[in-house]
């Protein structure tokens, strides 16, 4: 097993180079909905993008409280996250140079996609069944280690 440190390095690690999530939203009492997005972490939050006039942006403005998962069963990255802010790509000039230079494609050149900051709250990382306990890297929105 992995000590806290070690997953929270390889979080670090895959946030730097992995890139791409399923998103997960849902209204107020809604049921969930899922999307495949690409994220880049600027070092304190996940910036996504997505179409602004799309169900998960819907659900965003509604609920801020969404669920990121990175990974496969046998290491998985699992994040609870809160919106705390929301752009039009055309407007954000800072975001999109650094989501393209992380990400290397520039959602300015779609129309009507925004971004959307997510502020990490727990991040949980594991390698298979034998990694679930101690799994807690984040916990309210602090490293554990």
């Amino acid at each position: 097993m992995r000590s806290a440190e070690e997953r929270k390095r390889d979080v670090l690690e895959a946030f730097e180079k992995q890139g791409q999530y399923w998103l997960a939203t849902a209204e107020i009492g809604g049921r969930p909905h899922v999307i495949a997005v690409s994220g880049w972490w600027d070092g304190h939050e996940l910036v996504v993008t997505t179409l602004g006039a799309s169900k998960t942006a819907r659900n965003m403005s509604m609920n801020p409280l969404v669920t990121l998962a990175g990974g496969d069963p046998s290491n998985a990255i699992v994040i609870e996250a809160q919106m705390i802010d929301s752009a039009a790509v055309e407007d954000a000039a800072d975001l999109a140079g650094g989501f393209k230079a992380a990400m290397g494609w520039d959602p300015r050149e779609m129309d009507g996609w925004m971004f959307f900051r997510l502020r990490p709250t727990r991040i949980q990382a594991f390698k298979g069944y034998d990694e679930i306990e101690g799994r807690d890297v984040m916990l309210r929105s602090r490293w554990v280690v």
